[in-house]
């Protein structure tokens, strides 16, 4: 029998006091608060992106939207030699170049969204902000990051309980290094998605195996954490550190055939992956293209870029390991004390360290601690060998850290044995607040302003188009003439003569584009006796007459913050 009116509107009005309806409007006004803290932060801390790798990404997620390969505008003299030494085909192909550095995953995630919203690359807006950065990279950005927090809220709820994983997703919300990563554009926001989810499916099959449920209730969660680290993989490659410490987690809590299951469990993940190996192995004859060469980039062969520059770099097994070995040493060091140390926002890295000395009672909780760590340790020495760009995945493992931390805030808090209620919530509160005092702190004034120099898309985009779109230039930062001046680009060569031997031999290079990277370098040091010297006689006008692009200007007009050198003065004035 259908309930009386009155007795409906009574129902509703309950729902909306204390039942269903009052959940859904905190709900509602949590995810409201969350989306004006993003835009909040998008707003005042991005004006452009300032990182090299995000704009070689993005220029690789466009070439995937509109030419349907994995090939990059932004040619590396070191990866010309490696498609020339390495590769069968004994070319370095600087049109429809082979991009053998990034995985792809985080390009294609890019180029769907090119392709969805069909963004325009025209960048016209006078003082504005990309469009593709604008509406694609940094939106997808921020949806992983949301993602991620969803994720946090799950694993704190199944380790510990509902309050936990609540409070843990709110300080991740509130956490400025979770934002500073989300609009670097570099995807690591979905490399730390992907491997936060592969955690919590990782946690809900073993859970499942120990309750002796049917095979497919603990095999399909089993399966999902096998595809998430995979994808991490190809979002990051140095992602992988995160297999073994799930590996050792299930060989740990599962009694009946645990190390089986681990063995098989990294298996299948290298089966996984065999289709990107094999295709690296084809285009560069190595499984992992040329990424393993940047190992190289900052020891004493090859200080700062001179690796990328080198045309004929000269490395030597005996060499190469003694410096390998100094550099690894020297990271360590740095990276034990400053980054591991202070991977998120203060106060939660110092509760979760000092975790490390309380058992849980809680036999999951107590044994995925100890194989995170064995994932971070991973980390640490892969980012000994790679340098500063690895060491920043240190932050995908900045959701557990939350959450342990509030977990052991908790124990803490409960010791206290305060009688007052009102006095635990002000000290989670307080606790809450200092934990976002990063963030606020970084939301206040001075705003940051446009990436220049030496970025700004409207001045670089105004340089490209003084060449063809199938004219090839030559420059000191290619990432951001590939992005924004859809031209193909050449990183300037370690010296003069790689220049003409690539020009002569290769490819006819149509301009040359110094900017503050190169001219705001130590003038004598570098430029005048040091490894830029060959190039010193372009910055002081003294041209040599057998150099194929006489012809320049100054950008700004007058100034010397830039320098476009080019074939023809025609080309300028028509421009």
């Amino acid at each position: 029998m259908a309930k009386p009116f009155e007795t409906k509107i009574q129902d509703l009005v309950y729902n909306v006091d204390v039942g269903i309806g009052l959940r859904l409007i905190k709900a509602g006004l949590y995810c409201l608060g969350v989306l004006i803290l993003m835009l909040l932060y998008t707003a005042t801390q991005f004006h452009g992106l300032k990182e090299a790798e995000a704009m070689d990404y993005g220029q690789l997620g466009r070439n995937l939207a509109t030419k349907h390969q994995f090939v990059t505008q932004c040619v590396r003299p070191l990866t010309m030699w490696g498609l020339i030494e390495k590769s069968s085909k004994h070319s370095p192909m600087v049109n429809g170049h082979p991009d053998t550095l990034h995985a792809p995953l985080w390009p294609l995630v890019l180029a769907a969204g090119f392709k969805a919203t069909r963004v325009s690359f025209s960048g016209d807006n006078a003082g504005g902000v990309f469009p593709p950065e604008q509406w694609v990279v940094i939106p997808l950005s921020h949806l992983f990051t949301l993602l991620t927090g969803i994720m946090v809220l799950l694993i704190g709820k199944r380790l510990f309980d509902k309050r936990v994983g609540l409070l843990s997703m709110t300080v991740f919300f509130l956490s400025d290094t979770v934002w500073s990563t989300s609009i670097s554009g570099l995807g690591i926001s979905l490399a730390m998605f992907l491997v936060t989810a592969a955690v919590y499916a990782a946690l809900v099959a073993v859970a499942r195996a120990q309750e002796d449920l049917p095979t497919r209730k603990w095999l399909v969660p089993m399966g999902v954490a096998l595809v998430f680290c995979i994808l991490a993989f190809l979002t990051r490659y140095a992602t992988a550190v995160i297999v073994p410490g799930i590996a050792l987690y299930i060989g740990l809590s599962l009694k009946k055939r645990g190390w089986t299951r681990a063995l098989i469990f990294i298996a299948v993940f290298l089966v996984g992956l065999s289709p990107w190996l094999a295709r690296n192995k084809i285009v560069s004859g190595g499984l992992l293209g040329m990424a393993p060469y940047t190992a190289l980039i900052g020891t004493d062969s090859f200080p700062e870029d001179a690796l990328e520059r080198s045309l004929s770099p000269q490395i030597t097994a005996g060499a190469v390991a003694k410096e390998l070995q100094h550099k690894l040493v020297t990271h360590l060091s740095r990276y034990y004390s400053q980054d591991l140390r202070t991977i998120g926002d203060g106060l939660l890295v110092c509760l979760f360290i000092t975790a490390f000395f309380y058992r849980f009672v809680r036999t999951p909780v107590h044994l995925l601690r100890w194989c995170m760590a064995l994932s971070a340790l991973l980390l640490l020495f892969v980012a000994g060998v790679f340098g500063d760009v690895t060491a920043r995945l240190f932050v995908v493992f900045w959701p557990l850290v939350i959450i342990y931390g509030f977990a052991f805030f908790f124990i803490l808090l409960e010791r206290l044995q305060l009688r007052v209620r009102l006095f635990n919530l002000a000290i989670t509160t307080l606790f809450v607040v200092l934990a976002a005092l990063p963030l606020i702190l970084t939301m206040m004034p001075p705003r940051v302003g446009f990436p220049y120099p030496p970025y700004y898309h409207l001045i670089t985009r105004n340089v490209s188009s003084l060449l063809e779109p199938v004219e090839i230039m030559c420059t000191d930062m290619p990432w951001a003439t590939a992005w924004y001046g859809n031209r193909t680009s050449l990183l300037l060569p370690s010296s003069m003569d790689e220049f003409y031997e690539i020009n002569d031999y290769t490819k006819q290079i149509d301009g040359i584009y110094f900017t503050q990277l190169t001219l705001n370098k130590p003038w004598v040091k570098t430029l005048l006796m040091g490894r830029d010297r060959s190039w010193f006689p372009l910055f002081e006008s003294r041209i040599p007459a057998d150099f194929p692009l006489p012809h320049g200007m100054t950008i700004p007009s007058g100034t010397m913050d830039q320098l476009f050198l080019t074939d023809s003065m025609e080309r300028l004035r028509a421009k």
